[in-house]
């Protein structure tokens, strides 16, 4: 990133560019703090640096600091000890604002004003595995995607972006963050926990960036200040949740679909059967097999996915699963994506994750979230009676091999922060491994 803020223009030292703790964070003061670490990581012969910040100003600082010293950044995606420490190869120093960590901010250091340049950003993503896999992302990729953002919604009049979601992880960093940053706007610097938090700081006409796991948890409340823009990424929103999230906020939430590999792909509204629309400069085609193959200037090279895709004529694409959510059980070859579907649409359900398991044999196992209907009928009838009463239910739409065998019934789906479900967090469920 040769240029900061290229999108609107130089800031002046005063431009507020975060509010933390009732305070405005000043872009000037950013730039003062992020010369005087970069000068600290080059005396100490740092190349990779290690960023965890609770804070986004802080993650900023650090960001800024590593590109003028010419760091790798290495955003670990959690804090837990363990974690750190699994990770901690990856890192010659670890920063932030945790117990132990190199403080970002720090007087005394002969500041290093070297322009800014583009980084490697290295990301941890699980994707449907427990295991921590490593993703390479370039500053100036970034920077890319946030100027088709910017071309899609310029965001005139917009506010700060707020965020339910972490920024050490690419959607965050990119949509809370570097947005704002470069299109002339803030943020609001820690990640909300809670909905009265969010309440509490949000203003009309600012932007907040969610995820299904928060938006599925707005039961009981009231009208929230109305944002200009509400996002949902990490997995696919639910339609009762979408419902939700327009009775609440006013506004239905546009989701957002991509992947750490390959940053924003595309766009749609929160309708059901809603075809997406690629963000500008992206090319969406299907390979021999029906898969997406992505061409974007954010990417590197052609990028072929594990989503089957059906391509519109004008470009547009509805994603039809994953081909990599295809099991087999007795002999049958099922798409767990279906039966997911197939669960919904029931009275009684509000969400379900499906997995393989081995109980003895394969056999599907669905963790499902129940409606108010569905918890009167659980209560009538019993968890053995009411899951042999949801096959049954299903009897019209699937097979009898690729109805679940195996139930729990739970008050949210096992998520990661990013909301994605991950295989081992459903299996511990039934005390079984996933197959």
């Amino acid at each position: 990133m040769t240029a900061c803020i290229p999108l609107a223009g130089p800031r002046s030292a005063d431009a507020v560019i975060a509010r933390h703790d009732g305070q405005a964070i000043a872009w000037g003061w950013v730039l003062q703090h992020s010369a005087s670490l970069a000068g600290r990581l080059r005396a100490q012969g740092v190349t990779r640096l290690g960023l965890w910040c609770a804070d986004g100003h802080l993650l900023l600082i650090g960001l800024l600091a590593a590109a003028r010293a010419g760091c790798t950044v290495v955003l670990p995606p959690a804090d837990q000890p363990g974690l750190l420490h699994d990770l901690s190869g990856a890192w010659d120093v670890l920063a932030g604002d945790g117990a132990g960590m190199m403080p970002v901010l720090a007087e005394g250091s002969e500041a290093m004003t070297a322009p800014i340049g583009d980084i490697v950003i290295a990301f941890f993503t699980s994707g449907s595995t427990a295991q921590p896999k490593r993703v390479e992302r370039r500053l100036d990729q970034l920077q890319a995607e946030v100027a088709a953002l910017h071309a899609l919604w310029p965001g005139v009049g917009w506010g700060f972006h707020h965020a339910t979601v972490p920024h050490q992880h690419i959607y965050g960093l990119v949509f809370k963050l570097l947005w704002p940053l470069l299109c002339g706007r803030g943020f609001f610097s820690s990640s909300h926990q809670y909905w009265e938090s969010v309440e509490a700081e949000m203003q009309d006409g600012d932007v907040l960036i969610s995820s299904p796991a928060h938006l599925s948890r707005l039961g009981g409340l009231g009208a929230m200040p109305r944002p200009a823009l509400l996002l949902s990424a990490g997995a696919a929103l639910p339609m009762r949740a979408a419902d939700e999230a327009e009775s609440v906020f006013g506004l239905r939430p546009m989701e957002v679909f991509g992947s750490t590999e390959t940053g924003a792909i595309a766009a749609r509204p929160a309708v059901a059967s809603a075809p997406w629309s690629v963000l500008p400069g992206n090319v969406v085609t299907a390979d021999a097999d029906g898969l997406l193959m992505l061409t974007s200037p954010w990417g590197a090279g052609v990028h072929t996915g594990a989503d089957a895709v059906d391509i519109l004529p004008d470009g547009r694409f509805h994603l039809l699963g994953r081909a990599d959510r295809v099991v087999k059980i007795e002999g049958k070859r099922i798409g767990v994506a279906a039966v997911e579907a197939a669960l919904r649409t029931l009275p009684q359900v509000a969400d379900a994750v499906v997995i393989k398991v081995n109980a003895g044999r394969d056999q599907l196992a669905a963790a499902v979230v129940l409606s108010l209907l569905g918890r009167a009928e659980l209560a009538q009838w019993g968890a053995f009676r009411f899951g042999r009463r949801l096959r049954a239910g299903l009897a019209g739409q699937l097979e009898p091999m690729a109805r679940p065998r195996l139930w729990r019934f739970v008050d949210e789906v096992p998520c990661n922060a990013m909301g994605k479900r991950t295989e081992s967090a459903v299996a511990a469920l039934f005390d079984v491994g996933a197959s």
